[in-house]
């Protein structure tokens, strides 16, 4: 039994996977787009690939069924409203749980170049929200 257990974690996490940490609570979702180039990036319509997953207080594991390795940068909400919107504030300070890749903390208008991380397949990237 522990056996089957191991072989379907690691089955898992053996392709693109993304681990979002600190996500305070199950209302709503969590929204992640992923983008290739700086070309794409922050344009949604540009995505390479975008998952909207229920969220699950603690942690929420998604999975990435279309990019599994290479040079992108990561986009996570916590769409507590479920509204499909990121809700912001004054200087577009992020009302809902909101991280880029790489730890990334803009002071200005966000660049691909910080955000981007280098995915590497079968190793999963664990990205902490900031409420």
């Amino acid at each position: 039994m522990l056996l089957i257990f191991l072989l379907s974690s690691s089955s898992l996490l053996s392709h693109g996977t993304i681990i979002i940490t600190n996500v305070e609570h199950e209302e709503g979702y969590i929204d992640v787009k992923i983008y290739k180039d700086k070309e794409s990036f922050l344009k949604e319509d540009l995505a390479s690939e975008v998952v909207r997953k229920k969220a699950t207080k603690g942690e929420t594991i998604i999975p990435l069924s279309k990019i599994h390795e290479g040079k992108i940068a990561i986009v996570v909400y916590h769409d507590e409203d479920s509204n499909n919107e990121l809700k912001t504030g004054l200087f577009w300070k992020s009302k809902e749980g909101f991280a880029f890749s790489n730890n990334y903390q803009p002071k200005g208008p966000p660049k691909f170049s910080k955000a981007a991380i280098n995915l590497i397949h079968g190793e999963p990237v664990t990205i902490e929200l900031n409420y």
